[in-house]
């Protein structure tokens, strides 16, 4: 028997923030193992061409874009016993294990094949991540409509996200080494480490599914229509900049990401035991950044700490990695610790930025349409990110790199400026929209309490936060 919906004003437990977060661990292990080493396992063990594969990654990016909204509207327009969200985490959570097995596997097809195999892998797991993603996000919009409130759920799943990270970025490289010995090379090696990861996946989808029951505040199904999905999104202005924080934030981290590992490996000169350390160190740094990201928010609002975070990140980015050489560990160690709260402050206060654009929704339709948001969002994040990915692969061909070589000075000197100055020109993009972004924390009270008198009947001032509308 379904259970009750809890009231608006209800205060989430530890156990259901705790609880709520896991499905962000299995989507974040995997996504961080896609993002970090997919592109890499097919220039340097499937030995794929660069431009090959960043078409790919190009793919499957924009695959996830244009799937998004439509899982929104989907997951909006559910009307089960349930919920409208929780039953994809349950159908979601086997087919994510298998996805994550096939990624990282190579049948050793003739390149055409392959190519055309890994490419149709790639929308697989998008279409099976989506699937799992678009509800579950959705949920913390119906969990809790405070502003700080939400601070604080966006937190805990943070916190999951950095944890599983951990694993998703230090692991890999040790593991698929590790394997590769008794199970007769390298290719069997990536593919065993990928089958082990794909299972770690599937309790931490579970939980969230057994934990959030009863927590969908609004579980009627909601009449949303494309074009009135248009029109929503073009006419909310906190939204459209919302959207645009969201793409060039997680432009940044993508980028930084997918060049991380040429970076240590090229520039720096390590190997995949220092190359793990390297990645787990600034995971393990940005999880210890996350109280004073929350305290920040907290006190001042997300849009300052945003944009305070997003300086930082583009000084330290900008200022001191394109400095760092071998010689100078004890710079390029400093500079990652410090790098790593850019970020996790830009994963941490998106996610709390997007439900509130529910509530801008809310007063100016009457609907409630979490899903359709996420979407929207997801679509232009996926598209900003699907770009800036294909561009690394045609920068890296671009640059003269060759795998397995000593990389020439040009090249050298381009992954430098891919890794630096890329990643702090969006953290500076990110500033910029996150400074001009119209909703503070007084004017989304006086919606809420807006939206409050309506239901009533009373008459409302819209004059606290017309400019959010």
């Amino acid at each position: 028997m379904a259970a009750e919906p809890r009231p608006e004003a209800a205060r989430l437990s530890l156990r259901v923030k705790l609880g709520y977060g896991g499905a962000e661990g299995a989507g974040s292990l995997l996504w961080t193992v896609y993002y970090t080493f997919f592109l890499f396992f097919l220039t340097d063990v499937v030995k794929m061409r660069a431009g090959a594969a960043g078409f790919i990654v190009l793919v499957g990016s924009l695959w996830q874009a244009l799937f998004t909204p439509v899982m929104g509207i989907v997951s909006d327009a559910r009307r089960w016993k349930w919920g409208r969200r929780r039953p994809f985490l349950l159908a979601s959570a086997v087919p994510y294990a298998i996805v994550a097995w096939l990624l990282f596997t190579d049948l050793r097809l003739t390149p055409a094949w392959t190519f055309v195999y890994f490419l149709v892998v790639t929308l697989l797991y998008f279409s099976v991540f989506t699937l799992e993603d678009v509800p579950y996000t959705a949920l913390a919009a119906e969990m809790t409509q405070d502003y700080d409130e939400r601070t604080s759920l966006v937190t805990y799943r943070t916190g999951w996200s950095q944890l599983v990270t951990i694993i998703g970025a230090a692991v890999p490289l040790s593991l698929a080494g590790l394997l590769s010995g008794p199970l007769g090379g390298e290719r069997a090696g990536w593919s065993a480490m990928a089958a082990v990861l794909g299972l770690l996946c599937v309790p931490p989808i579970l939980l969230t599914w057994r934990t959030t029951r009863g927590y969908e505040l609004y579980p009627q199904k909601s009449d949303v229509r494309w074009w009135t999905m248009v029109r929503a999104a073009l006419g909310n202005r906190t939204f459209r900049y919302t959207v645009a924080i969201y793409a060039a934030s997680y432009a940044a981290i993508n980028l930084l990401m997918a060049v991380a590992i040429y970076y240590l490996k090229y520039v720096m000169g390590y190997g995949d035991n220092m190359s793990s350390l390297a990645l787990g160190v600034f995971v393990i740094a940005g999880t210890a950044w996350l109280p004073l990201i929350d305290r920040a928010a907290q006190r001042r609002g997300k849009r300052w700490a945003m944009a305070v975070f997003m300086a930082f990140w583009a000084l330290i980015m900008g200022g001191v990695m394109p400095f760092v050489t071998s010689r100078t560990p004890v710079l390029f160690w400093l500079g990652l610790v410090l790098a790593s709260a850019g970020g996790v402050a830009a994963t941490l206060l998106t996610w709390a930025m997007i439900p509130d654009c529910s509530e801008v929704d809310e007063f100016k339709s009457g609907q409630r349409r979490e899903g359709l948001y996420y979407g929207l969002a997801t679509f232009a994040q996926q598209t900003a990110v699907a770009v800036t990915l294909w561009l690394v692969g045609l920068s890296l061909g671009g640059i003269g790199y060759v795998p397995d070589v000593p990389q020439t000075p040009a090249a050298l000197l381009g992954i430098k400026l891919l890794f630096g100055v890329g990643t702090s020109f969006f953290a500076l993009v990110t500033l910029v929209l996150a400074l001009r972004l119209p909703l503070t924390r007084e004017k989304h009270a006086a919606l809420r309490e807006a939206i409050r008198r309506r239901r009533e009947g009373e008459r409302v001032d819209t004059a606290g936060f017309s400019d959010v509308l």
